[in-house]
């Protein structure tokens, strides 16, 4: 990973702290570089550290020569990620993001609404920029809870905000100025006094006269007190004349700005920090750092820090009584400063360190990068099956998977590889195109995020290799592109030959997920020595498809001559090469008997075009009164039709579906092994091999249902309700892939 860090080259304090500490951290895992904007103290410091840092100088703060200097440096050493710092480096990045694509972060070290308070210019014009810039960045780091939650209430959306508290080096060492040298050095008159400090510029935020009225109530009881305050800043004057006026000038010290923060801290006996807002400051940590006791507003994110009490004390902003009062109370208790002092000590050191800021940090950058990369694809989910083939049992597949996915992710962005993609488009309202288009669909996949094979049995070589060959290159291709590869309640199998074989269990292994139409299918995954651990047994998608309303096929009854009053089964068959010779024969008898015997009437219900050939035959050789639908229905009408029926007799699987869907007890004519499986997982045992059709065998299964129609439904609903249940998860799954 590649981090460029844009920073002024200006800074002091604790936005500067806050960098050093973050390189000299990121510096152990990444590949970092600062590139600062002035010659001033950050950029003069950070020259003495092993961090490479660059120079481009603006001529005047608004200078945007500095951008084609920076966009050629970005796209030569190719920087994964830019990380800004304060609000000229916000400025010149809301105008790289005109060149570059690289995202952009930036760290909220302070309310940039109150960072420019020293002159009315500064106030308004680089505040106004600032805010403006702040808006144009791609994501934000803020340095407390409290600013995450400031920057939500003004507009920035949550999941595009971080949090990292502000931390220090534990481990490093200080070089510390000794006490008697530093007061010599500050003209310090101090023994015998209780020292008490605070550090920052003398802004009106900081609340420095707050901590001077507090200091006028001390020392009207206690002379033994002295206050410093170092720093500078255009507030300075007045603060001066504020303890002149309340005549306590000769115990209160100005000693200015201190490059040496913690040789201060070092000489001082109470920490004291008043502002008015805050971030999570680093002068609490740096006092933390020498266990110095400590008395803050409860502003920002400080209480995160100083919980009263137990690491320090805690009062109101604006407060100078209720803040002289605190100080005084540490003044009195030298045992209680000392106990505060460790407590913070150790609080921090264990929950504000270096290490947590760079790990962190790293965390951060690898999911805006993976955001990124997200917000770069043009798909969720590309789906494949047999789709586009005027099949209506692979159409109901597709309906499926796409109505549960979007019932968990409306928003969701699906791409369906099909044979007729204008078809599907119109269909599924979704974006399509050809399954055998594999520049364009590699194009595709290079944009999108999941590939799913969605329902069917399509790892399998009875019906021919080239279909196994296809839908395994497809898992190898998408996973060669980046995707992550999901199962979606496939059938497996079966799988004849052996180097098919070894094609699956190559192609099976490389899924992250694969959930199972049944456990005949987990069986053949077992043989076949799949080496995945994320394999589950779940359902045919079509469970999760509810049942229209009867009144919405009113139409369909009409056309049809459909007569609701009477009772009618369903007969589902398709033409296959091993049925056995007298197949429409036999099933014409059948029908026969069972229209006289129990007066139900036949509905041949064709799944495919070419269905109702045979459907035909059939019908002719039975002779006796039915209904022929005149088209393959969608799954919704179909799910409809059959509901209003008593009985499937089936070879086509998904007829048998519909119909336990809709609670109707059903036969299965076994002709490929996914029937028999089928029927097996709902627990029953109606089932015939069209190969060897036992007629005798057929007639007693159907008299057996009709005879005990009550109970045997209760027991299809039994087996439905399970089995509706267990569709919803694989669309679960699917968003936890995209997550």
């Amino acid at each position: 990973m590649k981090v460029l860090h844009l920073i002024s080259g200006g800074d002091k304090g604790g936005a500067k702290t806050h960098v050093f500490t973050l390189l000299s951290a990121l510096k152990e895992e990444i590949d970092i570089k600062v590139v600062c904007f002035t010659n001033g103290v950050f950029y003069q410091e950070i020259q003495n550290m092993p961090i490479d840092s660059e120079l481009i100088k603006q001529r005047y703060r608004n200078d945007l020569s500095v951008i084609k200097k920076l966009v050629k440096l970005i796209r030569s050493e190719r920087y994964n990620l830019i990380h800004a710092h304060g609000a000229r480096a916000n400025f010149i990045a809301m105008f790289l993001k005109l060149f570059i694509s690289t995202p952009i972060v930036t760290t909220i070290h302070s309310d940039y609404k109150l960072d420019f308070t020293e002159n009315l210019y500064k106030k308004y014009i680089y505040t106004w920029l600032n805010t403006i810039a702040l808006k144009f960045i791609d994501y934000y780091i803020a340095v407390s809870e409290n600013f995450k939650n400031m920057l939500i209430e003004r507009g920035f959306k949550e999941n595009l905000i971080y949090t990292v508290y502000n931390t220090i080096d534990f481990e490093k060492e200080l070089n510390i100025l000794p006490k008697d040298e530093f007061i010599k050095k500050h003209k310090l008159l101090v023994e015998d006094k209780t020292i008490i400090g605070i550090i920052g510029r003398f802004d009106y935020v900081k609340g420095h006269e707050v901590f001077i009225n507090a200091a006028a109530q001390i020392l009207k009881t206690r002379k033994d007190v002295i206050f410093l305050l170092a720093g500078e800043g255009i507030e300075k004057n007045n603060l001066v004349q504020q303890t002149k006026k309340l005549g306590i000038n000769k115990n209160v010290f100005f000693i200015g700005f201190i490059e040496d923060i913690y040789s201060f801290i070092n000489i001082i006996d109470i920490n004291v920090l008043s502002s008015y807002s805050e971030s999570f400051p680093y002068v609490l940590l740096e006092g933390a750092r020498l266990k110095k006791a400590t008395v803050s507003t409860n502003v920002g994110g400080i209480s995160d820090l100083i919980i009263e009490g137990e690491t320090g004390l805690l009062v109101k902003s604006g407060d100078y009584r209720e803040l002289s009062r605190k100080i005084l109370k540490l003044i009195e208790d030298k045992n209680l400063r000392e106990v505060l002092g460790n407590n913070l000590y150790n609080f921090a050191k264990s929950n504000f360190s270096k290490e947590s800021m760079k790990n962190r940090h790293i965390e951060i950058y690898k999911d805006i990068l993976k955001k990124q990369k997200d917000a770069n694809k043009l798909f969720d989910v590309v789906l494949s099956g047999y789709y586009g083939f005027n099949n209506s049992g692979d159409d109901a597949l597709l309906k499926a998977v796409i109505d549960s996915i979007r019932k968990e992710k409306e928003d969701i962005k699906i791409l369906v590889l099909s044979r007729k993609p204008k078809d599907t488009m119109q269909e599924h309202n979704v974006f399509s195109i050809n399954r055998y288009n594999f520049f364009t669909i590699i194009r595709y996949f290079r944009r999108s995020r999941v590939f799913i094979n969605g329902g069917g049995s399509i790892i399998q070589d009875i019906t021919s290799t080239q279909s196994l060959i296809y839908y395994t290159v497809m898992l190898k291709v998408a996973k060669a592109c980046g995707l992550k590869l999901m199962i979606y309640a496939n059938g497996i199998g079966p799988i004849t030959k052996k180097y098919n074989e070894a094609r699956a269990r190559n192609a099976l292994s490389i899924c992250d997920y694969i959930s199972l139409r049944e456990p005949q299918s987990l069986n053949e995954i077992k043989r076949l020595h799949v080496r995945n651990k994320n394999i589950n047994l779940s359902v045919d998608p079509v469970f999760a498809i509810d049942i229209d309303d009867i009144t919405k096929i009113d139409n369909i009854i009409r056309i049809e001559n459909i007569d609701i009053n009477k009772n009618y089964f369903v007969v589902s068959c398709r033409s296959w090469k091993y049925n056995e010779d007298n197949f429409v024969k036999k099933m014409a008898y059948v029908i026969n008997k069972v229209n006289k015997k129990y007066n139900i009437i036949p509905m041949y219900v064709p799944m495919h075009p070419n269905d109702s050939n045979i459907l035909r035959e059939i019908a002719n050789k039975s002779n006796t009164e039915h209904v022929f639908l005149s088209k393959v229905y969608d799954v919704k009408k179909l799910l409809s039709i059959i509901s209003i029926s008593k009985l499937t007799i089936s070879m086509r699987l998904h007829t048998l579906i519909y119909s336990v869907s809709s609670n109707l007890p059903v036969i299965g004519l076994v002709y490929d092994p996914k029937v028999k499986f089928f029927i097996e997982y709902i627990n029953q045992d109606t089932f015939i091999d069209t190969s060897n059709m036992d007629v005798e065998k057929l007639l007693s299964m159907i008299e057996n249902i009709l005879i005990n129609y009550e109970e045997v439904k209760e027991e299809i609903l039994k087996e439905s309700l399970r089995l509706k249940a267990l569709a919803r998860n694989d669309a679960k799954v699917v968003i936890k892939l995209l997550e």
